[in-house]
């Protein structure tokens, strides 16, 4: 079992330094990337397939693909009005998301997961997405308080995301963030 785990940290140390090694483009210098090209129903298919949980998540495209899928249950939950099950989706892949980014923290339109297969990699901007949701789930259950917090924990992880890659879903999310956290009028 040590072996195992000794393997893993390696695996997340390498992993976590060529991606530091990574040259950030200058801002203002990246494109726009469009709804079209970047977006939640893309993000589901690309991670379509074997689940993935976090007992068996070994890599961290596994914590990724993982954290996708759990997102993927929560929003068929949340639509439903399930909000219990959502909500419990929600922290699940938000946890698996969070072990993520603790190695890898850029949101990427382009990622190269391994030689010759690029994906859309948005940990922050799903993990913004999460805590949107998490919050509504409290509005709706008259939970201003929580509600708010976790607005603002999603605006914090919108704002990182958008830092590395400008998309358009990311600017729509910071905007009805912005929205949401303004101060109420009585």
């Amino acid at each position: 079992m040590r072996g195992r785990n000794l393997f893993f940290f390696l695996g997340i140390l390498a992993a976590g330094t060529i991606q530091g090694c990574a040259s950030a483009p200058l801002p203002g210098s990246m494109r726009l990337i469009p709804l079209q090209e970047a977006n939640l129903e893309a993000v589901f298919e690309e991670n379509e397939g074997l689940e993935v949980t976090r007992e068996n998540a070994k890599e961290l495209r596994d914590f990724y693909r993982g954290g996708v899928q759990q997102k993927a249950k929560a929003e068929k939950k949340f639509q439903e009005k399930d909000y219990p099950a959502a909500m419990k989706l929600y922290h699940s892949s938000n946890e698996l998301f969070s072990t993520l980014l603790e190695y890898l923290d850029e949101d990427s339109a382009d990622y190269n997961l391994f030689e010759g297969t690029n994906v859309l990699f948005f940990p922050n901007l799903l993990l913004a997405d999460n805590y949107l949701k998490i919050g509504r789930i409290h509005d709706a259950m008259g939970r201003k308080k929580p509600a708010y917090r976790h607005w603002k924990q999603a605006l914090s992880s919108v704002k990182r995301s958008l830092k590395s890659e400008s998309t358009e879903w990311g600017f729509a999310l910071q905007q009805e963030l912005f929205l949401l956290l303004l101060p109420a009028k009585d």
